[in-house]
């Protein structure tokens, strides 16, 4: 074992509680607490020196926010392989989700990276638990579920009330529990960022972000550009990227029909004419008991199913024959999908919802969402519920002040997937135009997720940057998508 924490989420809150009663006072310079060292074996048997750690911040430090003097204790981990010197620079893994724990990142690095972890990042690497999220106290996960009902078609008209209610009740639960959560956001976590740095001795950190953990990279450079050496943003969210552009998910759809998935968009839209008109109620095998259950579907399910799956390689690659068979009128495929996400779509974290709703987006972007929504193929289902739920999160918006594009001239290298629909080409491109050193490296045949460091042409890109030398090439061609 790793010495993982098993406290469970809402005794973490709990013992916030107890904190926030006592007037703790978060000090002047951030400190590494509660210390634990001990030794890593990579599966290859590379040894690293790993240290735990807390790093104790201020709930709020926004001017003009209500002081409230609470702390919050960021859990970090450092790795040095055993027998290196102390480095003064760092490679800090920034986690996307938002919600992911970027302490189990780099311990899942290390032990699967090894020796050539240890090559790549000369020097330590750093995870750190987001404010609310893994080991970090408190953590703010959830398990409310929306409990979404099986027997009629899914639209945003009937499942958002439901959800509303939900998000309400967990809102209340978790402010009665003394959190401030419009203390979770990312303007926030930058300073945390820093106060990590300051903690652990840095003088300056390179970054490593991917996904959400891009869109917390760019807003450290842009409040403390001094400390950022180097940025590596894979899969980028810029600072109004937060909702997403529902053209830029039609040409995702449109550039699997030219990569050999075979016809997508006009069997898909006879689907969702078809159910527009009526629904289908389909009996279908439950996928974890194999119950027959009941489903009725509608267009907005098959929107929801679909939009999920272009970000998902798993999911991906059994979508063409899974559009084919609804247009042939055979629905089970997708019904045993819809079973899975009604039943266990919940907050999850209401660290997730607050980081996403706060960042928000510009006037001119949610114009440009509202418009194309209304003749997308998939409508705006890849921004719901997200989009529609900061009334009912209390949520704060930062405003465009903190949405503007960053400038700096760190050196950055941007890896984007070309079949990418969240986090598209468009994105890199609006990112780099104004960071005056950015490379961008377009993968052919890359979703939103894909292996990283499981690549070697990968691995030797980023080795040339991280050694101040160009890429030889800005594209690069991963293995073609098998469909089903």
């Amino acid at each position: 074992m790793t010495g993982r924490s098993f406290t469970s989420p809402w005794l973490r809150v709990s013992l916030l509680a107890v904190g926030l009663a006592s007037g703790i006072q978060a000090e002047g310079t951030p400190q590494l607490r509660d210390v634990q060292t001990n030794t890593l074996v990579a599966n290859d048997g590379t040894q690293f020196e790993l240290t735990r750690g807390i790093v104790r911040v201020p709930e709020q430090r926004t001017p003009g926010a209500t002081a409230t003097g609470h702390v919050l204790d960021l859990a970090i981990v450092r790795l040095r392989r055993t027998g290196a010197p102390a480095s003064p620079a760092a490679h800090v893994i920034l986690a996307g989700g938002p919600g992911d724990s970027g302490v189990e990142q780099v311990l899942g690095l290390a032990k699967q990276g090894g020796a050539l972890l240890a090559g790549l990042m000369a020097g330590d690497v750093v995870g750190i638990d987001q404010r609310g999220t893994g080991q970090s106290i408190p953590n703010l996960a959830s398990p409310a579920l929306y409990s979404l009902p099986l027997d009629q078609p899914g639209s945003l008209e009937a499942w958002l009330p439901v959800i509303e209610r939900v998000c309400r009740e967990e809102a209340a639960r978790f402010r009665a529990n003394g959190i401030v959560l419009e203390a979770y956001n990312t303007r926030e976590s930058a300073d945390d960022v820093k106060a990590v740095r300051e903690a652990l001795g840095y003088a300056r950190v390179t970054l490593w972000g991917r996904s959400y953990g891009t869109h917390l990279a760019l807003a450290t450079v842009a409040r403390h550009p001094a400390i950022v050496d180097r940025l590596i943003l894979v899969s980028p969210e810029g600072l109004d990227h937060t909702l997403k552009l529902p053209s830029q998910v039609d040409a995702v759809l449109e550039r699997l029909e030219a990569k050999g998935a075979g016809d997508i968009i006009a069997p898909l839209t006879a689907v969702l004419n078809r159910l527009r008109s009526q629904s289908v109620s389909v009996s279908a095998p439950h996928p974890m008991t194999g119950r027959t259950a009941l489903i009725t579907l509608g267009a907005f399910d098959i929107q929801s199913a679909v939009a999920r799956a272009l970000g998902d390689p798993r999911l991906l690659v059994t979508l063409p024959a899974a559009i084919r068979e609804m247009r042939n009128g055979d629905f089970h495929r997708i019904a045993q999908v819809a079973m899975l996400q009604r039943e266990r779509e919940g907050v999850q974290s209401a660290m997730k919802m607050m980081m996403d709703l706060s960042s928000g987006a510009s006037s001119a972007r949610l114009a440009r969402i509202e418009r194309e929504s209304t003749t997308a193929l998939l409508g705006n289902a890849i921004n719901f519920p997200m989009m529609y739920l900061s009334q009912a999160w209390g949520a704060v918006d930062l405003g465009n002040d903190f949405r503007r594009p960053v400038i700096s001239d760190a050196p950055a290298l941007i890896l984007v997937g070309d079949l990418d629909p969240r986090t598209p080409i468009a994105n890199a491109t609006e990112v780099a135009a104004t960071l005056s050193r950015a490379t961008i490296i377009t993968l052919e045949n890359a979703t939103h997720q894909f292996d990283l460091f499981g690549s070697a042409p990968i691995r030797d890109m980023l080795s040339q940057f991280l050694r101040g030398q160009k890429p030889a090439s800005d594209r690069l061609t991963l293995p073609a998508i098998a469909f089903r």
